[in-house]
């Protein structure tokens, strides 16, 4: 009975640590030397999924009474205009040729209501009874004795007529009303396009005061993201059957550390590729379980991590004055996750000082044993060329947009543990799961992230990456009855966006006219132990997720077209039931049934002519088969 919550806890308690910082459970590899020990081993991981997904979208755009009016009106101008430019009578009138985009679409429109105008004054101009009775007409219409006024207005109106009619004609193209279905197989996860074998190893002197940590990983990501072999190769020249063998990449770890210790506090300071976890959050994804869109330990708390770097912290002796007290720093000075870095170019190559500083990381944290921890901490961050922690792709669209570094200074984040429940745990990596003290065991966590965004128009450009605010609250813990391991999540975040791709590009607002989006969600997870008074090695397990976006508002779109009253609406819902079988310690099976729904809808009134809607739905039932192994 104890063996089993002790094992479910400590699993799921420590899940978030890199293997080179958790070889103490795997003594049994260790290698003695004459300068200390030397710890490895190796792991994999798999899925295979066999299922049936489907897809529908149907978009329609329905002309307002205004609309239908318009186009009445603005149909018979642009053949006029069309007729008159092919027979090459528009006298002084400009002669505009439409564009496929609908970028001329102003010019196109101006130019068929001067034409009207400009015809309609000849006639009167030359005595003809009809049209100037017309123009007397116009002249009464809008409250005016001048002509010529009266003509200009009634050239706009023709004009606004003929817009209307091009945009409606552009939303009409879109409609559409399809579905397609079919039966699939593949593997997963999907971010390491599905298997990873890695290899560890770690080095420790007698003392444990120096040492390194490596790992390396058979994952197929690094043929997208790096490839030394030949930087400047073209992407169709790839041949992936081919470049496959090449698809080996540094993990987390790669580095060299030694800690220093004084009657206060101890010191560590670290070179290289790291992830230091002192401060994370603690509770995870669902591993294996298949869910889409379940928050991770970054979600509450972000750890400290290099592509190329160098780390400190200072630590509290726990017999001194700083005991529980913690504080820690890093710099990335390169990144080889992808785009371009040193690796690709030039070894010589270097970062500037301060574009290092803008994508430093710095945190603190206290903790009260047995009640909780508290941190906070800065994450640099920059949407400039000049940082190389991420693919140059992910602030490419802001670049684009014209913002720079300075528009974007990173984040603050604030956590809280609550450490109550663990039995007078001194953190979340020591809980007290001794059964006679604590029976059932429970961890909570919040945090929440606050973006430093000195260009307000960057939050309604790219709400994904730059959220007013983000929160999330996590909770996991082991019951003693019935043998129950748990898990879960609840997050929000609210900002504004652009909307192009919950629309699927249908509505793209200007960076000033962003529309209010709200996203929310929840997940869980539980497992049983259904043989509690056997081998405990069988488990029924329960995991899913529901997660919300919605969004609304007014404002002008890229195309140059306006929009009001949009509301989206977006909800996803997945869940997965499955049996695992645990051998040889963490190893494990496990078979299950899962489906995953996402339906949406989108409605909006552009440019008071069409009612523009969207709905879509996308269904996936399959069944997962999995395993995961160290060694």
């Amino acid at each position: 009975m104890k063996k089993i919550i002790a094992a479910a806890g400590a699993l799921a308690l420590t899940a978030g640590l890199a293997f080179g910082e958790t070889h103490e459970t795997l003594k049994a590899h260790t290698l003695q030397t004459g300068v200390g020990d030397i710890s490895f081993g190796a792991w994999g991981r798999s899925t295979f999924n066999v299922g049936h997904q489907s897809n529908s979208t149907k978009i329609t755009a329905d002309l307002t009474k205004t609309g239908e009016q318009a186009v009445a009106v603005g149909t018979e101008a642009i053949k006029a205009y069309e007729t008159a430019k092919k027979g090459g009578s528009l006298g002084d009138v400009p002669s505009v040729e439409p564009k496929d985009d609908g970028s001329n679409v102003a010019d196109y429109a101006t130019a068929i209501g001067t034409y009207a105008a400009t015809k309609l004054g000849a006639g009167a101009l030359s005595g003809d009874a009809t049209s100037l009775a017309t123009v007397t007409a116009l002249c009464q219409k809008y409250g005016t004795t001048d002509s010529t006024v009266a003509l200009q207005k009634y050239g706009a109106e023709i004009g606004q007529a003929s817009a209307a009619t091009i945009i409606a004609k552009m939303l009409k193209a879109q409609e559409k009303d399809e579905s397609s279905s079919r039966n699939y197989a593949g593997l997963a996860p999907d971010w390491s396009y599905g298997s990873r074998v890695g290899f560890w190893i770690v080095g420790r002197t007698p003392d444990e005061h120096f040492g390194f940590d490596f790992n390396l990983d058979s994952d197929a990501r690094a043929l997208f993201v790096h490839k030394l072999w030949d930087a400047n190769e073209n992407p169709e020249d790839t041949n992936y059957n081919e470049d496959g063998k090449y698809a080996v990449a540094i993990g987390d770890q790669a580095k060299i550390w030694g800690l220093f210790d004084n009657s206060l506090f101890q010191t560590k300071i670290a070179f290289g590729r790291m992830r230091e976890n002192e401060l994370r959050g603690t509770i995870g994804d669902f591993g294996q379980r298949e869910s889409g869109d379940v928050k991770s330990e970054d979600d509450i708390f972000q750890e400290i991590w290099t592509a190329t770097g160098l780390f400190a912290s200072i630590k509290g002796n726990e017999d001194s004055p700083l005991a529980g007290f913690y504080m820690n720093g890093a710099v990335d000075f390169a990144g080889t996750l992808g785009g371009e870095s040193a690796a690709d170019t030039d070894s010589e190559k270097s970062v500037r000082l301060y574009d290092a500083v803008r994508d430093s990381q710095f945190g603190v944290g206290y903790t009260v044993p047995g009640l909780f921890q508290i941190k906070a901490q800065y994450w640099g961050d920059s949407i400039s060329e000049s940082n190389y922690r991420y693919e140059k792709s992910k602030y490419a669209s802001a670049r684009a947009a014209g913002f720079d570094m300075n528009d974007y200074y990173g984040r603050m984040e604030f956590g809280i543990d609550w450490l109550g429940f663990m039995g007078g745990a001194t953190s979340f990596l020591d809980p007290n799961l001794n059964l006679s003290e604590t029976p059932n065991a429970n961890l909570i966590e919040f945090g929440i992230k606050l973006p430093l965004v000195s260009n307000k128009d960057l939050r309604d450009y790219d709400p994904e990456k730059f959220y007013n605010w983000y929160a999330c609250m996590g909770t996991m813990g082991v019951i003693k009855q019935g043998f129950i391991m748990y898990k879960g999540h609840v997050w929000g975040g609210q900002g504004t966006s652009n909307l192009s791709q919950y629309s699927y590009g249908l509505v793209n607002m200007q960076k000033n006219d962003g529309a209010d989006i709200i996203m929310a969600g929840a997940d869980f997870l539980a497992e049983v132990c259904i043989n509690p008074f056997d081998k405990q090695d069988v488990f029924v397990g329960l995991s899913g997720n529901y997660n919300i976006t919605s969004a609304s508002g007014s404002g002008n779109m890229t195309s140059g077209l306006s929009v009001k009253d949009l509301k989206l609406n977006q909800h996803k819902i997945a869940a997965e039931v499955y049996v695992k079988k645990t051998f040889a310690a963490n190893n494990f099976m496990f078979a299950g049934i899962a489906g995953d729904f996402t339906i949406q809808s989108m409605e909006g009134l552009v440019n008071d002519v069409v009612n523009l809607k969207y709905d879509g739905k996308a269904n996936r039932f399959y069944m997962p088969i999995g395993v995961e192994m160290f060694f």
